[in-house]
């Protein structure tokens, strides 16, 4: 009895670590399983429809049609150094080797590239006809187009005289200059503005030469009157050599 019963614990136990053994195998299998059959990949990302980029393109000169254009730098640059500036002093200079001084060209240049108006904005020169070769230079000379409306060009100059002249103040000049601004101030016919003039005296009192710079180019006729009222003023000799005073006109 003793060894029956010793035999059905032995052949329980035996079926108990068969038990546990077919567990452990259905874990292995699951876990081999698990390693074979690799996940599955994820969705693809939605695409979306973008709206196409605007590539940045830069035009250059505003295109837009308007009063003032814009106008290539070097090109006006190279169209100022063509003016033959030289050649209108040289005819002064052989007027009065005084001639002289500092001056800017102000331009107003049409769509066709044509001068609509030229003045000098400032100037000591001092020499009427001398501006008015500059001026009328500029007025007969093809300029660059402008882009999208008139372009306006403006220009400095500063020239050495071939003999420095005495350089004359307006205060030791006081009565002179006023009458040559009353006679002046008969020519501005309504043209708002200070008129800059410039002039030369000889070593007899007369004005060799004398120029002035408008405020604006409708003043271009009443700087041409201006000149002709101040020639006629005689000034306090300088001396030996030609004299040189500038004065504003108001």
């Amino acid at each position: 009895m003793i060894a029956i019963a010793a035999m059905r614990v032995r052949a329980a136990r035996r079926r108990r670590r068969a038990r546990r053994r077919g567990g452990i195998a259905v874990l292995a299998l699951g876990m081999l399983g698990c390693g074979a059959a690799p996940p599955p990949a994820p969705p693809p990302p939605k695409v979306v429809d973008a709206a196409p980029v605007q590539a940045k393109v830069d035009p250059g000169p505003t295109s837009v049609d308007g009063e003032i254009g814009g106008l290539n730098e070097e090109a006006i640059e190279s169209a100022f150094a063509s003016l033959g500036v030289q050649d209108c002093l040289a005819q002064g200079s052989h007027k009065l080797r005084e001639i002289g001084g500092a001056f800017t060209l102000k331009i107003r240049i049409n769509r066709e590239g044509s001068a609509r108006w030229a003045y000098l904005s400032a100037s000591t020169l001092g020499d009427r006809d001398t501006e008015k070769c500059l001026l009328d230079r500029a007025r007969a000379k093809s300029w660059p187009k402008p882009l999208g409306g008139d372009g306006i060009a403006e220009k400095g100059f500063e020239i050495d005289p071939q003999r420095k002249p005495v350089m004359l103040e307006e205060k030791r000049l006081k009565i002179e200059v006023a009458k040559a601004r009353a006679a002046a101030a008969q020519c501005r016919r309504g043209v708002r503005g200070a008129f800059f003039a410039t002039l030369y005296v000889r070593p007899n009192g007369r004005v060799a030469a004398a120029g002035v710079a408008p405020p604006s180019e409708k003043g271009e006729d009443v700087a041409d009157c201006m000149v002709e009222a101040i020639r006629k003023v005689k000034f306090r000799p300088a001396g030996a050599r030609a004299g040189k005073v500038s004065f504003e006109i108001r």
